[in-house]
């Protein structure tokens, strides 16, 4: 199956995030990865459902970008 260049370009951007991230937009716009960044109205805030914050509970920054498996609270 080919991807478009766009799709690729974002899983590049975007790896794959951890299951516990959620934004806003995942709730009313159904959820396609990476069509919340193409988003114009966007919000940018994400958290975490193990805290229930804007912060793992590693104590760093959530979002799509930073929510990778490098990070030891990350699970697929």
């Amino acid at each position: 199956m080919n991807r478009p260049e766009n799709a690729q370009a974002q899983s590049a951007k975007y790896p794959t995030p951890c299951r516990r991230l959620r934004c806003k937009e995942m709730f009313y716009q159904g959820h396609q990865r990476g069509a919340a960044q193409a988003d114009p109205f966007h919000s940018g805030v994400f958290w975490c459902t193990q805290t229930h914050e804007g912060f793992g509970p590693d104590g760093e920054p959530v979002g799509p970008a930073e929510c990778c498996t490098s990070r030891t609270c990350h699970i697929h």
